[in-house]
């Protein structure tokens, strides 16, 4: 079994990574997160579309930053919950699910194109990761609408399962890191709702990313080590301190000798 493990950790070594962030949260008065500080550090911008998260201005802007910065822009569709900033389980159902991101694509292509952009990502938001693993339905609903908006569309979601039902439609798949996140052995991420889920200490998060570049492995809560694919690495924009966790992060890749790229050049 060591043996396995230690030749799916050798697979599992990356030359190059992206850094995804999802921005664009804030909305009407409120402001959330520090764009234009992370928007530094990262090559890819998942946009809130509306629904979960940001409005037409905040999208408008963020598209713009997005373009100064020359970081590519992907969707970001969440469930209609501003209250709950999308992290609430929902009961809808795959047609209406579809509509939703058939809906907050389109608006965010809209303001790519205005800005001179083509989208190069769709991601989905909070409780629509957990959703989709637990539906197939729901999974397809969502790559189905993804695929129809844009075939060429890189599908961006956790390392593990979700890819599936994408991969299944002939989307293209990234699998994303997660190191401010704890998981479980099945790659799963740990409830926000349970204590440790969340990473706060930049030292942890910059050891937990050193060894999955380096190793190729993650530690999960019951203190085993899994291999993990992946082409991203997530930064929460909403987390405190984010555009510093950003930093790290880049640092910390360039400084094992993995070179950062977009998105687009690493999706398989």
């Amino acid at each position: 079994m060591a043996t396995i493990i230690r030749r799916e950790a050798q697979r599992c070594l990356r030359t190059a990574v992206d850094i995804n962030c999802d921005l664009g949260e804030s909305y009407g008065r409120y402001v959330l997160g520090r764009d234009d500080e992370v928007i530094r550090w990262i090559t890819s911008a998942n946009v809130a579309c509306g629904f979960h998260a940001g409005d037409p201005q905040v999208m408008r802007r963020t598209v713009e930053l997005a373009r100064m910065h020359g970081v590519a822009v992907g969707a970001h569709p969440g469930l209609p919950d501003l209250a709950g900033f999308g992290r609430r389980r929902m009961a809808v159902s795959p047609s209406e699910l579809r509509d939703y991101f058939t809906y907050q694509i389109g608006a965010l292509r809209a303001f790519a194109e205005a800005a001179g952009l083509r989208l190069q990502h769709v991601k989905m938001h909070g409780a629509l990761c957990e959703m989709a693993l637990a539906d197939r339905a729901l999974a397809d609903a969502m790559a189905a609408a993804t695929r129809e908006a844009d075939p060429e569309l890189i599908w961006l979601c956790p390392a593990g399962p979700a890819a599936a039902a994408a991969r299944e439609q002939g989307l293209r798949v990234a699998e994303e890191f997660y190191a401010d996140r704890a998981y479980h052995a099945d790659l799963r991420l740990v409830s926000r709702r349970l204590p440790g889920a969340v990473l706060a200490d930049l030292s942890a998060i910059e050891q937990r990313l050193r060894e999955v570049l380096t190793a190729g492995t993650v530690e999960t809560v019951d203190g085993s080590r899994v291999p993990l694919v992946f082409q991203s690495i997530c930064v929460h924009g909403d987390t405190p301190g984010a555009a510093e966790i950003a930093r790290r992060i880049r640092q910390t890749a360039e400084g094992a000798g993995v070179a950062v790229r977009p998105l687009a050049a690493l999706a398989g």
